[in-house]
C-alpha cells in the first residue's frame, strides 16, 4: 500500500512504495526451414509468477496474447521508414507484418500463484507485460541456437528474424 511520508507542498506528497516483482521463465522450440529460412515456433512454454489469480481465463489470455506479441516482434514486426524523407513505409496493415494465430503450434502457460503481492489486499499482480517481455528473447535465442547448429553466419543479423534474413544467414 502507498503510505504518505509527509507533505512537500500544497499539491505534492511523498509516498513510500513497495516493489512488486513478477518473475517468469519462457522456453521456445523452433523449426527453421533451411531452404526458405521460414521459422515456425513449434512449442512454447512459460511459467509466470502472477500472484493470486481471480479469473484464470483472462490471465491465460493475457499471457498468450503477450507471448504472441513478443513472438511477432522477434519474427515479423518492423517499422520501416524512408531513409531520405523519414516517411513511414509500413503505415498500414497492408505493409506491416502482424503475428497470426498460426505463428505458434503449441502454447502452454503455467501460472504460479505461490507468491501473492503484498502491496494490495487481494494479492494480485499485473500480468499484461509478462508474456511479452520473455517471448522475444526466448524466440530469438531459439532461432540463434538453430542457426549456430547449422553453421550460419550471425554477424549483422537483426530482428525481426524474417524468412529472408534467416535464409541469408544460412546461405553465407
Amino acid at each position: 500500500m502507498w503510505q504518505p511520508l509527509g507533505q512537500l507542498g500544497p499539491c505534492t506528497a511523498l509516498f513510500e512504495s513497495i516493489m512488486i516483482c513478477r518473475n517468469g521463465c519462457h522456453i521456445c522450440e523452433v523449426e527453421v526451414d533451411p531452404d526458405t529460412g521460414a521459422v515456425v515456433v513449434d512449442r512454447y512454454w512459460s511459467v509466470s509468477d502472477v500472484g493470486r489469480v481471480v479469473n484464470p481465463m483472462i490471465v491465460i489470455g493475457q499471457l498468450e496474447g503477450g507471448a504472441a506479441q513478443g513472438i511477432g516482434q522477434a519474427l515479423c514486426e518492423q517499422l520501416v521508414h524512408d531513409r531520405e524523407s523519414g516517411q513511414l513505409l509500413s503505415a498500414s496493415f497492408m505493409d506491416y507484418a502482424l503475428p497470426r494465430a498460426d505463428i505458434v503450434r503449441h502454447f502452454e502457460m503455467t501460472m504460479d500463484e505461490s507468491t501473492p503481492c503484498l502491496a494490495n489486499a487481494m494479492g494480485v499482480k499485473g500480468v499484461g507485460e509478462l508474456g511479452t517481455i520473455g517471448a522475444t528473447p526466448a524466440v530469438v535465442n531459439a532461432v540463434m541456437d538453430a542457426l549456430v547448429r547449422a553453421s550460419a553466419r550471425l554477424d549483422g543479423l537483426q530482428m525481426p528474424l524474417t524468412s529472408e534474413r534467416v535464409w541469408r544467414a544460412l546461405a553465407r
